[in-house]
């Protein structure tokens, strides 16, 4: 695997958003000298791991600063962490190093300080592009925070990412279009991740849901505003390389493409989770502490770094190659499958000659022309995985 990236875990919001099911957690008072001190020895302790597998030479492709919100850490405790990744691994010459924002004044006012800090790509989440859908969605910004913030940002970082959810059941499908358009015509955009809204058990929109008092809207409308956004992206030359992720070219997420071609990463912080190829050419998992005092103090007193190690299953390994790689546009690359048998059942020769899924030099994709159905043409291909 040629790839390894790091992901660093900053736990806490200003508040929690309703749809929010990530490890996130409301603000309180902290030690960044004692948080700077966990990542390190954390770090360390990876670094020590890599080492015995034969990732000596190994370069950093990427690092995420994600959360919560992770923008709310204090600038120079990201340059420390940095400096101290640097240390250990060395950087690759052109290294993504993303940090997740929000669109707050508070955001705003540190955007030229996560530069010098080393910052070079901002992920920000700017969910709506209207206040009745901010509103609906729970964030604390307004529209005219969004703007206000990226006005400010594209003079300063040149490689931004907005995150944006569509298909609530407030939205005009026309309004949402124009909205979007204006939008893209405004800012100096390099990429865009297009969600639908997902109730997740644990959130407040899941409990609404249960109780009906949360509507979501139809598969056919859902359709609607998958297509008419795919459209409006790509007439702004946006391509979308992954299902929900489109990048003007060479601005696809370095990082992210890693967990979808199921390569090397290493995951700092509360509830962070690591996978690596090790020399033998198993999967290796490590899991985190989730609460952010218990993973604090196990890190900073250098007793258990982490909670759990294990290794996967190789048929549950594989089948997560063929799940996150179906995800990317490209498709999986099947000489990362050692049980090609399932690619001859009759299913899997059915759906290709029919155009819905492709084979073509060493890598299995789903046209894009069905994607909105994707993880029904997912299930079929893993199926026929399990019974070959």
């Amino acid at each position: 695997m040629s790839k390894l990236g790091i992901y660093i875990h900053w736990p806490y919001c200003i508040s929690k958003c309703p749809y929010c099911d990530f490890n996130s957690h409301k603000i309180e008072d902290y030690d960044p000298n004692d948080w700077l001190v966990a990542y390190k020895n954390q770090i360390k302790y990876f670094k020590d791991y890599l080492t015995t597998q034969n990732f000596r030479n190994k370069k950093i492709s990427s690092i995420f600063f994600g959360g919560g919100t992770p923008s709310l850490m204090q600038p120079k405790l990201i340059e420390q962490i940095l400096f101290f990744i640097n240390k250990l691994f060395n950087f690759e010459k052109n290294i993504e190093i993303t940090l997740e924002s929000n669109p707050t004044n508070l955001e705003l006012n540190k955007v030229n300080d996560f530069k010098l800090a080393g910052v070079n790509r901002i992920s920000l989440g700017v969910q709506g592009l209207n206040d009745v859908d901010l509103k609906y969605l729970g964030r604390l910004h307004n529209s005219s925070d969004t703007f206000n913030i990226l006005d400010v940002m594209q003079r300063k970082i040149d490689n931004i990412s907005v995150d944006l959810i569509y298909a609530l059941s407030c939205q005009n499908l026309e309004t949402w279009n124009s909205e979007l358009q204006i939008f893209l015509d405004r800012f100096s955009i390099k990429h865009l991740s297009a969600y639908q809204l997902v109730i997740e058990k644990g959130t407040k929109f899941y409990d609404l849901f249960k109780k009906g008092e949360l509507k979501t809207v139809s598969d056919n409308i859902y359709k609607q505003f998958y297509y008419s956004t795919k459209n409006i992206l790509k007439e702004n030359k946006f391509d979308q390389y992954e299902i929900s992720n489109f990048s003007k070219p060479n601005f696809f997420s370095k990082h992210n493409t890693i967990y979808w071609k199921s390569e090397n990463w290493i995951g700092i912080g509360p509830g962070a989770i690591s996978r690596i190829w090790n020399e033998k050419k198993e999967r290796i998992e490590f899991e985190n502490f989730k609460k952010p005092g218990t993973w604090l103090k196990n890190c900073l007193n250098h007793k258990v770094s982490v909670k759990k190690i294990f290794k996967i299953n190789f048929n549950i390994s594989e089948q997560e190659t063929l799940i996150m790689g179906l995800r990317l546009n490209k498709g999986v690359n099947l000489k990362k499958i050692q049980n090609k048998s399932f690619l001859y059942n009759n299913e899997i020769l059915k759906l290709q000659s029919q155009g819905i899924i492709n084979i073509k030099k060493n890598y299995l994709s789903i046209n894009e022309n069905y994607f909105n159905v994707h993880d029904y043409i997912v299930r079929k291909i893993i199926d026929n995985y399990l019974s070959s």
